[in-house]
């Protein structure tokens, strides 16, 4: 499946971003960086990015994740990943973004993260 993309906001300040499919190199790809961009111009720092229906992840993919997280955090902000345990989650390990960007297994858990007003928001 093709690499799909919700964006809303749970709260002032706080974005998810809900990724499904297959997160590789490619144009649907690159509409991430543009989120988060967008995202940092309108005043909105804190992201957790959903990949708990994601079943792919490649290289390309965990670039754009450390782009993303680089450019809130330039911003004063923070992401957040959410994914479950699987190939998505080892890769993570693996490449150790999960030393640069806290990951939890679920969207609600991340948004423990911002505090609680997020949490019940998702």
């Amino acid at each position: 499946m093709l690499l799909q993309i919700e964006e809303r906001q749970i709260e002032p300040g706080i974005a998810v971003i809900t990724l499904s499919g297959r997160f590789a190199l490619g144009r649907e790809s690159q509409r991430i960086e543009n989120i988060v961009d967008g995202l940092v111009k309108s005043g909105c720092t804190k992201a957790i990015l959903d990949l708990t229906a994601v079943d792919y992840i490649d290289s390309a993919g965990i670039g754009l994740i450390a782009l993303a997280a680089g450019r809130l955090k330039e911003a004063g902000g923070k992401l957040v990943v959410a994914a479950q345990s699987g190939r998505v989650s080892d890769m993570l390990r693996m490449t150790q973004v999960d030393k640069l960007v806290p990951v939890r297994t679920t969207a609600a858990a991340a948004a423990e993260l911002f505090g609680e007003a997020a949490h019940g928001m998702i």
